[in-house]
């Protein structure tokens, strides 16, 4: 039964998702969306369970905070990817599909050059050159709110990806550098951001003569870093989707906008 905004109480939410990881007949569960919530269960799921019956797990934004759980406490590789009401057009499947019913050892992601998606910086590389470990990140708004927290992630030797969607300049550089001070970038091996979807200055907003523009933003915060940084990768809160598997080992190519997966995300 909904409960305020949520689809249920937190406990019926836990408990659903906790009988999906314990149903046998289940191979996969593919969130119907993101949202807000999820980080309300974390404390209410059994991480031995989940950890005992490994299945795929995938969704993103607000799903974040589950991928980010599960990983932290299970060790389980989950998928940053497509939800139920996502656009499942050639390019997010055949990426879905490369992850999860077609794995290779080795896999080189390029970007979408459809169009579909509007990104006005194009695929940037703020810092060139190449990074190698773990992929682990999500959306913006919910790695800041993590920070802290027993279900947060250790970024030392790790990819980090992010991704975000109608938050202002002045928000998104308050978040990066909550993480910065917060000393989560200190020892990672790369960024991948995606399209940063509505993250402009509002038109007519008082800030829009002396804002700050999204490109600067990421610039400013990244652009003294000694490990590669790329904008405008094929992911996030749009149409033309990679597939992420959380935990996997790859590596980064900021001077070719690529990453490549170096081993399989499924068995």
């Amino acid at each position: 039964m909904q409960s305020g905004y949520f689809a249920g109480s937190d406990k019926d939410r836990a408990d659903d998702l906790m009988e999906k990881f314990l149903d046998k007949s289940v191979k996969g569960i593919v969130c119907a969306r993101g949202g807000y919530g999820c980080s309300r269960i974390l404390p209410m799921l059994d991480y031995d369970v989940i950890r005992s019956n490994p299945k795929i797990l995938i969704g993103y934004s607000d799903i974040t905070a589950l991928l980010y759980g599960i990983y932290q406490k299970s060790g389980l590789i989950t998928f940053h990817g497509p939800v139920g009401t996502s656009s499942f057009n050639d390019y997010s499947v055949d990426n879905f599909k490369r992850v999860l019913m077609n794995p290779e050892r080795s896999k080189t992601f390029k970007n979408s050059t459809s169009g579909e998606d509007e990104n006005v910086y194009g695929v940037t590389s703020i810092v060139k050159g190449k990074g190698k470990g773990r992929l682990v990140g999500g959306n913006l708004s919910i790695m800041v709110s993590l920070i802290g927290t027993e279900y947060d992630v250790d970024y030392s030797g790790k990819i980090i990806f992010i991704e975000e969607v109608g938050e202002e300049p002045y928000r998104v550089d308050r978040m990066l550098t909550q993480l910065i001070q917060a000393g989560k970038f200190d020892h990672a091996a790369g960024i991948m951001m995606g399209i940063f979807r509505k993250c402009e200055v509002k038109e007519n907003s008082d800030l829009t003569a002396k804002s700050f523009n999204l490109m600067e933003v990421l610039q400013d915060r990244f652009g003294n870093f000694k490990i590669p940084v790329v904008y405008g990768m094929s992911f996030g809160h749009v149409k033309d989707k990679f597939t992420i598997p959380f935990g996997a080992l790859a590596e980064l190519d900021a001077d070719k906008h690529t990453f490549t997966l170096l081993e399989k995300a499924v068995n």
